[in-house]
C-alpha cells in the first residue's frame, strides 16, 4: 500500500481541515467525534463515524479533497432586507429647565463655602 492521503468529500475536507486547526487529533476517534460534533462539524463527525479506519489511515497520512466537488468557493450573499420600521409611542419632549437657587444678599450664588460661612455666623 502506498503512502497516498485519504481522499474526502470537499466539505468534509475543509471540515476535518478546521477541527484539525482548532484541537489536536487523537486516534481515539469517539472522542474526535464528539469534538467535531460539539463544534458543528456534523459532515466530518458522520463521515468519521463512517469510516474509522480511513479516518486513522488519514490522520497519519494526511486528507485531501476530491475533484468533485469545488473547495474554498465564495457562497452567494443573499440581499440585504429593508429594516423593519420600529413602532414607538411618540411622548412630549420634556426638557429640563434650571434649579431656581437660593441667592445670597448680594445675589450672587454662595456655593459651599459661602454656605458654610453662613452657618458660621449664624451658630458662633
Amino acid at each position: 500500500m502506498s503512502r497516498e492521503k485519504i481522499q474526502v468529500p470537499g466539505r468534509v475536507y475543509e471540515e476535518l481541515v478546521a477541527l484539525q486547526r482548532e484541537i489536536h487529533f487523537t486516534q481515539d476517534h469517539a472522542d474526535t467525534i464528539k469534538k467535531a460534533e460539539d463544534r458543528g462539524y456534523m459532515n466530518a463527525a458522520n463521515w468519521i463515524r463512517q469510516n474509522e479506519r480511513a479516518y486513522k489511515i488519514g490522520f497519519a497520512w494526511g486528507f485531501e479533497p476530491t475533484g468533485d466537488e469545488p473547495q474554498g468557493t465564495l457562497q452567494d450573499i443573499p440581499a440585504r432586507e429593508a429594516p423593519v420600521v420600529k413602532r414607538t409611542i411618540s411622548r412630549p419632549v420634556q426638557t429640563m429647565e434650571p434649579r431656581s437657587g437660593k441667592k445670597s444678599s448680594n445675589g450672587k450664588s454662595g456655593g459651599f463655602l459661602s454656605g458654610f460661612r453662613n452657618w458660621l455666623g449664624k451658630y458662633f
